[in-house]
């Protein structure tokens, strides 16, 4: 598969799920309409602002800010509150991710080391998704205990910023979650900086119980 119809992939992937949200949230009369006016606002976000975007790693990174003011132009023609925004990403994400990371951390249970196991697979998605001009990832500390990275540039805060809606970036914070919630019987997971809050950094780190 090529890059581009990876992108393409990923926008349809999250359209599908979206379009699922809004049915459920509002029958499938009005779901089918606003799932409508979600890809024409998607199509719309995604020109403006797709200079921001110049190689397949940034437009793969890109989409999750696009789609999540898709969403949010959708829910206000719903008239559904932040509240009721942050839920529905969160939830779209989930049906996403849950069960690939679900498989992930039995297979780190199942290891001679699963702290190793854990730390060097988040290791390798570092590599391949963060180590790069658009997030800036530095280590911080790798033990027996603790592991622990700063991401010193947000570029998915940077296209919210851009496009004027800084307010939605705490909502993308939350995605991490997911992952935390699949581990969090053995490592404990905290971010108590993050750059759509204000700080200088997004400090990740994880904690062996």
């Amino acid at each position: 598969m090529t890059e581009v119809s990876q992108s393409q992939q990923l926008i349809g992937y999250f359209s599908d799920l979206a379009g699922k949200e809004f049915t459920r949230l509002f029958g499938q009369q009005r779901g089918e309409a606003l799932h409508k006016l979600y890809d024409r606002q998607f199509r719309i976000h995604y020109n403006n602002y797709s200079q921001m975007m110049p190689n397949p790693l940034a437009k793969r990174h890109g989409i999750n800010s696009l789609f999540v003011m898709a969403v949010d132009d959708v829910l206000r023609e719903g008239k559904a509150s932040y509240s009721q925004l942050r839920k529905s990403v969160l939830a779209i994400y989930r049906e996403m991710l849950l069960g690939f990371f679900e498989t992930e951390a039995a297979g780190f249970k199942q290891s001679k080391d699963p702290w190793n196991a854990f730390t060097e697979w988040v290791r390798s998605g570092n590599k391949a998704n963060y180590e790069n001009e658009f997030f800036k990832l530095i280590e911080v500390h790798k033990n027996d205990k603790e592991f622990g990275f700063d991401i010193q540039r947000c570029f998915y805060f940077d296209i919210l910023r851009e496009a004027g809606r800084p307010e939605l970036g705490p909502i993308l914070c939350e995605y991490d979650g997911i992952l935390a919630s699949v581990v969090d019987t053995w490592i404990r997971f905290t971010r108590k900086e993050t750059i759509a809050s204000g700080d200088k950094r997004c400090a990740f780190r994880y904690e062996r119980i």
